[in-house]
């Protein structure tokens, strides 16, 4: 649960105005506010440091430090994020499939509309309708892909018949399939496949009902998407930038469990390539740290390999949104809180206190009021006290 950012601003508020302190305005306490969370999130991993060293703890339920510390970070790591890439094109069926052509056989296709039924998720519903024939459905595209690049097609079934018929995924380029998944014991849920392009030029999707035994058999797709995959750039390609990189994992095809990657500095590769013996490979591989977002593995990945990484993200940023309204004398204007526009902390909520308090002493050297400060620094100091009692 999240720390209220309003709880937090009226709290230091009401502190201020008491010791006759001074008024921090919104925007005062978005920064001071932001700068505090960052401060109290980078505490936790000097604080886990500090307690493993003591190799000391608390068996006692819900008092031990370092599972205390432990879920305070827990939502904020990430596991098994496959290294980001750029977006090439989605359909998530929302709206329609008028941009869908039938292809292949006389089966039927239609579009399921969101609805409550589905969690209103959209969906492309592909039935094989002629028991001689497969049935698909193409998008025109116009992918651009590269020849020589990596690339990812992932997809969500979101229905199927209680006898699910086999189904693949054709990747083509100037009627010529170049790259296929298939799959004849499909499943619900999100899958996903890799490929070296071997053309450049622009690319079209299929989606085919490959089974012709029975002609109520039909996959219904949710989302499918193209990405192209670069191996090295970390992250989960969204909004959760990598605070703290945590494992790097590599499958290999056929692989039953991953191979942890281990790092190496960039001066060590060197030495390592040109050793016969230490030279890196798939089933011993390194990986070099070559920038704040990038990662650079050898030996190169081939295209059916794997790569995932944990991280930890760093906390949204904190913002108290407001509307000014007139007070009712005066005719000033003062902020009102406006929750639709507002961001909470995302720290765990015993931390509230210590945001208080943290805010009130960054409060304390903007306004040039030591007073603030050590009234702050006082009460911060004494809830570390008792945390490490």
């Amino acid at each position: 649960m999240a720390v209220n950012v309003d709880s937090v601003y009226q709290k230091v508020l009401a502190i201020a105005n008491k010791e006759q302190r001074g008024y921090i305005t919104p925007l005062e306490f978005n920064l001071l506010a932001n700068q505090a969370q960052d401060s109290i999130f980078e505490q936790y991993f000097y604080d886990i440091k500090q307690w493993n060293d003591q190799q000391s703890g608390n068996s006692t339920e819900y008092s031990d430090m370092l599972t205390i510390l432990e879920e305070k970070i827990a939502p904020f790591k990430i596991n098994d994020a496959a290294l980001t890439g750029t977006a090439l094109f989605t359909d998530d069926f929302e709206a329609d499939i008028t941009d869908w052509t039938a292809t292949n056989g006389n089966g039927a296709s239609t579009h399921v509309a969101p609805a409550a039924s589905n969690n209103y998720n959209g969906g492309l519903k592909i039935l094989q309708s002629a028991n001689s024939q497969q049935h698909g459905i193409e998008m025109d595209t116009n992918v651009a892909l590269t020849a020589g690049k990596k690339y990812a097609v992932s997809w969500d079934i979101i229905d199927i018949s209680s006898t699910a018929p086999a189904y693949s995924i054709y990747v083509y380029r100037s009627a010529v399939a170049r790259h296929v998944y298939s799959t004849i014991d499909p499943a619900l849920g999100s899958l996903s496949f890799t490929f070296i392009a071997d053309t450049t030029g622009n690319h079209n999707l299929e989606i085919r009902n490959t089974d012709s035994s029975d002609s109520s058999r039909y996959i219904t797709v949710g989302e499918i998407k193209i990405e192209e995959i670069d191996d090295a750039t970390i992250g989960d390609g969204g909004t959760n930038t990598v605070y703290r990189l945590g494992e790097v994992m590599w499958q290999r095809s056929g692989q039953a469990y991953p191979t942890q990657v281990p790092l190496v500095n960039a001066n060590e590769i060197t030495k390592y390539n040109v050793s016969p013996l230490a030279r890196p490979t798939s089933s011993n591989p390194v990986y070099v740290r070559t920038a704040t977002n990038k990662i650079q593995l050898y030996p190169t990945p081939s295209s059916t390999d794997t790569i995932t990484h944990n991280f930890i993200k760093k906390p949204a940023e904190v913002y108290f949104g407001y509307v000014l309204v007139p007070q009712s004398q005066g005719g000033n204007e003062y902020p009102l809180y406006d929750a639709a526009n507002s961001v909470d902390f995302e720290l765990h909520q015993s931390e509230e206190n210590t945001l208080v308090y943290k805010i009130l002493e960054l409060a304390g050297i903007v306004l040039n009021k030591p007073g603030l400060i050590q009234i702050a620094a006082g009460e911060e100091q004494q809830l570390t006290q008792e945390e490490k009692v």
